[in-house]
Order: C-alpha cells, then structure tokens, then sequence
C-alpha cells in the first residue's frame, strides 16, 4: 500500500514539473520568441501616469525612426536616458519617440503602431538581426531592457540600421 502512495507522489510531481517547467536563465541579447508576451492590450504597470503622454528627440524627417512603447517613470530611466544618448550620437540621422501607452493619447499612438505589448521599434520592426564579430544574432525587443536585450543590442541595431540607411 505505501508504494502506491510513493507512486502516486512520485508520478503528480512529475506532473507539476512537467507542467510548471523549470525555468530558464536570463540571457540577454538572445531570442526567445515563444516566451513573447503576445497582448491585445498594454501590459500593467504601477507607476503614476505621467504629465506628458510622449517624447520626441532627433529630426523629424530622419531615415531611422524609433518608437518605444514603455512608462514614463523612474524603473525606464536608463532606457530613456539611452535613447536621448543614441539621438545625441546620430543627430540628423536618428528620431525617437518614446510613448507611454498608458495614456490615452499613448494607447492611440500604441495601437496605430500595431504593437503589442511593451516593445522598441526599429523602423516598425521590434525583432532585428545584428551583425557582429563574423555572425549575427536575433533580438525581440519586447519586455524589460535586462531580460531578452541589453542597452549595447540597441546601441548596436540603430548604428547598424544607421549604416544601412545612410
């Protein structure tokens, strides 16, 4: 009777493990498009909505155009800070606009966009192949700046579409 019980133990954990998985490190810089938020909707956040639903940097009429659907608030300091920083880089060249979709003027610009969820857009794309060192490697743009790509991905995808376009 108790290996019946140790049995049935054993099997519903391997159930659970199965089914909950058991995770995967982060690796920034690598896609992993099936753990890709995929929402109709802009994804929660819980700072205050901001002041001023946008941002824009750089010529308007430049070739390389960014839009970045993210809150206005201190947890995405870095990222805007990064932006402004890559504007700064390529002037005339480069154009940003960083949207808070929580907004009602954000969520027109985000749903016009097509977008889904938090997400960088290089050009209306968010999933861009880099070149480096010989090989190339993919990057989602979507989610957190830490979890599936680094400030240096981005740094990296403008100047190279800089290049291309330029």
């Amino acid at each position: 009777m108790h290996l019946f019980r140790w049995m049935g133990a054993a099997s519903l954990t391997a159930l659970l493990v199965l089914a909950v998985g058991c995770g995967r490190p982060s690796l920034p810089g690598q896609h992993f498009s099936g753990e890709r938020a995929e929402t109709g909707t802009s994804p929660p956040a819980d700072s205050a909505l901001p002041e001023q639903p946008y941002f824009e940097w750089g010529a308007a009429d430049a070739k390389v155009r960014v839009l970045a659907f993210f809150p206005i608030d201190e947890d995405h300091a870095e990222l805007m800070e990064l932006l402004q920083e890559m504007v700064g880089q390529y002037p005339e060249k480069l154009y940003v606009r960083y949207v808070d979709y929580r907004t009602p003027e954000g969520a027109a610009i985000f749903q016009r966009a097509g977008a889904a969820g938090r997400t960088l857009m290089i050009n209306g794309e968010n999933e861009v192949e880099i070149e480096r060192d010989g090989g190339s490697y993919t990057v989602d743009f979507v989610q957190e700046m830490g979890r599936y790509w680094t400030a240096e991905d981005v740094r990296r995808a403008i100047a190279q579409e800089v290049a291309r376009q330029y």
